[in-house]
């Protein structure tokens, strides 16, 4: 009786189970006499029958002389199967063919399987009815992650059944083209070894890995001029050279010379001539704030020597009527213009805000100059013993003299206004502050880091997005650049995947151009120099080389070609006649003049272009193989038909003569093409 007894109690405590398995985590409704668990396994959950556990011995009596012939044995209790699914622990890319396992515990003897999707874009289930699934993804179709659930019946002979459940997600694998086309938008010019080691990735995954590279500064590739003991003008542009060339932190580069076309500051024809380690030090300012927070980097291009040279508030001194002095407005009226707000009031997508007449609403009055004028006064060289004796350091931010800085109230934007009496660090603040928070400085920059990086005329929409991250990086943070990059350049209208736009991509900018047939073609010296002389007058820019603070082209510029289509094309504004030939002739003596292969001895000091990797592929796998070679490294894809022939009629006139001459003229003409100099 007693070991009856123990038994019924046993099963009953089984049954109050449920017979293992089952996972809180699973959805969906379980069929009757089904329990249900998901992918990863959990603790049975033992709630047993309370009711079970204060049952009278009386009670145990009267069930067990129901009993008939002890039937009521633990092993003839029918229990679910316990199952586990087993996904592939690496990321999963779309395209790819997957394997989803499952696992039951203990005999699978006699048991069935069915597979089914219950979410996420469709799929062919190959092997529905057993114990594993494979299933091939579909391609990309756009930048976003897609998410699958597939659920999983396994029922044993007795008809009871265990149901669960796994979610994956499938992230993009670039191909060469795709990684090439993002690099042409992230980087200054993709090498093919660089575009090899993006394919396989997604778009995110390599943006990523670009972030968290530590900077390539400029300063330690600062060198003195031969036989001299301090560096010069064209040292700093050797430095340049040589960052962008070989960094591998490319995204920051580009990023970093964007920057350096908005907040402005140059040596061309001013007296920063004869600072390179200033120079140097403002671009490697740029290059650490980057992907840093627009409030920080405001603050160091603010306090920059460099900049308070160049717009004049370095020294600026509070009024002093007797000496006839007032604070310099140029910072103060540039800051706002070109740095942060602009003119006009700006709706979140960019677009002009309009008054109850129809027209646009300025964004500052000459009452705001004045004002930010009085915050920009009192500051000099750090380390400076006196202030009329200034110190002449360009590496570290500037310093503050209080006896020189204006204690008057200072009217800001929107009606604030600092207390008189207010220091200088304590204005700096809140002035800087007050830019901040100003609603047009989210669609103002991020509109121009959109053209620089992807595209002179974004819609609305793909500014709005951006700007709203600026907002709020979906931490509650304002102002994460890096944020704001992987936003233009994960955007749909950066990643099109074949969606037809009605106007895309951008031109080219001459340096660029330059940059990126340099690094294919790893242009190098022997003495390890890049002595680049005239670049200005050459392409029509270089590096912190504009003819004033504003920029070589304006953001806004229209061709009048473009007038009547309402579209912009700032690069276009120093195509002129005289640039546009200097730029010609500046890529024939790249190209033709200085291919090493084509040289019997070669200048120590001159820079070449090495392409017998291109001459390889032409003698051995023919013109058609190098021009695809081309289409990717150059065209990202982009190549047209036009194109394709021209290159191939033009080699046809070249075609006896050696590969290397063969090879520095498709070059050239690539150099030259519309497709080339088209960033789409």
């Amino acid at each position: 009786m007693k070991m009856r007894l123990l038994t019924l109690l046993a099963a009953l405590i089984l049954s109050a189970c449920g017979g293992g398995g089952g996972s809180a985590n699973s959805t969906g409704t379980s069929p009757d006499n089904q329990s249900s668990s998901s992918t990863t396994p959990s603790e049975n959950n033992n709630n047993e029958n309370s009711d079970t556990d204060t049952q009278s011995n009386d009670e145990l009596d009267t069930q067990d002389q129901s009993a008939t012939n002890d039937q009521g044995s633990a092993e003839d209790i029918s229990t679910s199967p316990v199952v586990d699914i087993r996904v592939p622990s690496e990321v999963v890319r779309k395209g790819s063919v997957i394997t989803i396992d499952s696992v039951v515990r203990g005999s699978t003897e006699g048991l069935t399987y069915t597979w089914t999707q219950t979410s996420g874009p469709a799929v062919t289930l190959s092997g529905a009815n057993s114990a594993s699934l494979t299933i091939t993804l579909p391609s990309a179709s756009s930048i976003n992650k897609d998410s699958y659930t597939f659920s999983l019946t396994v029922t044993d002979s007795t008809g009871t059944s265990t149901y669960t459940e796994t979610t994956l997600e499938s992230v993009n694998a670039m191909s060469e083209l795709q990684a090439s086309a993002l690099m042409q938008q992230a980087t200054l010019g993709a090498t093919y070894s660089e575009i090899q080691a993006a394919s396989g990735l997604s778009e995110e995954e390599w943006l990523n890995q670009q972030i968290a590279l530590d900077p390539t500064l400029h300063t330690p590739l600062l060198e003195n001029y031969p036989d001299r003991d301090n560096p010069n003008h064209i040292n700093r542009i050797d430095a340049w050279w040589k960052a962008s060339l070989n960094a591998p932190d490319q995204l920051r580069q580009r990023v970093a010379f964007a920057l350096s076309e908005i907040f402005v500051i140059s040596d061309a024809n001013t007296s920063l001539r004869g600072e390179p380690e200033g120079m140097v030090a403002y671009y490697d300012m740029l290059l650490k704030h980057a992907f840093g927070n627009f409030r920080t980097l405001l603050e160091s291009v603010t306090l920059s020597p460099a900049m308070g040279v160049y717009l004049s508030h370095l020294g600026n001194e509070k009024a002093n009527v007797e000496r006839n002095i007032r604070p310099d407005e140029n910072y103060a009226r540039e800051v706002m213009q070109l740095f942060t707000i602009g003119l006009n009031a700006l709706n979140l997508d960019g677009t002009l805000k309009l008054d109850t007449d129809g027209k646009s609403i300025a964004t500052y009055s000459q009452k705001e100059v004045a004002g930010f004028a009085k915050v920009f006064t009192g500051w000099t060289f750090a380390y400076s013993a006196r202030w009329d004796r200034p110190s002449r350091n360009y590496t570290l931010p500037m310093h503050a003299f209080s006896a020189y800085h204006s204690m008057e109230p200072k009217e800001l934007l929107n009606g604030e206004v600092i207390p008189a009496e207010t220091g200088p660090h304590e204005s700096m603040q809140l002035a800087l502050d007050n830019l901040f928070s100003h609603s047009n400085v989210a669609p103002f920059i991020s509109k121009q880091l959109i053209q620089r990086l992807v595209k002179s005329n974004p819609t609305p929409a793909y500014v709005a997005r951006v700007a709203t991250v600026f907002n709020d990086n979906g931490l509650g943070i304002r102002g994460d650049l890096g944020a704001v990059v992987k936003a233009i350049l994960l955007d749909e209208e950066a990643r099109k995947f074949s969606q037809v736009q009605l106007h895309s991509g951008k031109i080219k900018e001459p340096i660029l151009t330059k940059v990126h047939l340099w690094r294919v073609l790893n242009a190098r010296s022997e003495l390890n120099r890049y002595y680049t002389w005239n670049l200005s007058t050459t392409y029509g820019q270089g590096p912190l080389l504009s003819p004033s603070v504003f920029n070589f082209f304006r953001p806004d510029h229209t061709p009048n070609e473009l007038q009547t289509l309402e579209l912009i094309a700032p690069e276009l504004q120093i195509a002129t006649d005289s640039n546009m030939v200097a730029t010609i002739n500046g890529h024939y003596g790249d190209l033709v003049w200085r291919m090493a292969e084509r040289k019997t001895t070669l200048n120590p000091n001159t820079v070449y272009m090495f392409a017998q990797d291109d001459i390889a592929m032409l003698a051995n796998n023919g013109l058609q193989s190098l021009l695809d070679y081309y289409d990717l490294v150059y065209f990202a894809g982009t190549m047209t038909d036009i194109t394709r022939t021209a290159l191939v009629d033009l080699d046809s006139y070249f075609v006896n003569k050696d590969e290397a001459q063969r090879v520095a003229q498709l070059l050239y003409m690539i150099s030259l093409s519309p497709d080339f100099n088209y960033q789409n």
